[in-house]
């Protein structure tokens, strides 16, 4: 089966400046930003949650269906579905949907500065 169309996984960012960006905002003032854009219900946000929390990752958690400004923001990244993890560091920003493992380990708990 192919896989959906969408932005490859864990991509560079590049987005429009006129949508606002969390991540942004909370890396300016941490040095790392961790946000995950997610609703109700949803099993992979809920499970990505679980894998911050059991990691003790600061994040920021902001509902799509309550904020049509993080809603249009996701949406110009190229995204149709939840979660999505953006990930903001001085180095630059990554970000990717669903619950991904991998992309946990390697851009969050892997990082000494994210934690």
């Amino acid at each position: 089966m192919p896989a959906a169309p969408g932005p490859p996984a864990g991509r560079r960012a590049t987005h429009p400046k006129e949508h606002m960006n969390h991540a942004e905002e909370i890396q300016t003032r941490e040095g790392v930003a961790v946000v995950l854009y997610g609703k109700k219900p949803c099993v992979q946000c809920d499970a990505t949650e679980r894998k911050f929390k059991k990691h003790n990752i600061h994040y920021t958690k902001v509902d799509v269906t309550k904020d049509e400004t993080a809603l249009d923001f996701i949406k110009a990244l190229g995204y149709s579905a939840a979660p999505v993890v953006y990930v903001s560091t001085i180095e630059g920003d990554v970000h990717w949907t669903g619950y991904d493992v991998e992309q946990i380990a390697e851009h969050i708990t892997e990082r000494q500065d994210a934690a």
